[in-house]
């Protein structure tokens, strides 16, 4: 099941970095531990909201809310300044 993901995990693979540098990659699969900020951090949620749905902090038993996407997480840091994001919506805008 795994077998067409062996080239990339064995053989290095040359890829632009972020910072315009090209360096060689070898990918990998395994589990990722993190406490619970971290755990926050990596959807860009702020602690004691929800990660999975769009709910404020305080109502998060008695509200029906849409779903977290990354179409909508773009939408509010192009619309909004970090102060609002983090207040509001329980973002942490890059």
């Amino acid at each position: 099941m795994l077998e067409s993901l062996k080239p990339g995990m064995t053989i290095p693979e040359v890829v632009r970095c972020p910072d315009g540098h090209f360096q060689q990659a070898v990918y990998g699969l395994g589990p990722y531990i993190a406490d619970y900020p971290e755990q926050l951090l990596l959807p860009c949620v702020v602690q004691d909201w929800c990660p999975k749905c769009t709910a404020q902090a305080d109502g998060l038993d008695d509200e029906i809310c849409g779903c977290h996407s990354w179409e909508h997480t773009d939408m509010l840091v192009e619309a909004f300044k970090l102060g609002v994001l983090w207040d509001e919506y329980g973002l942490v805008g890059m």
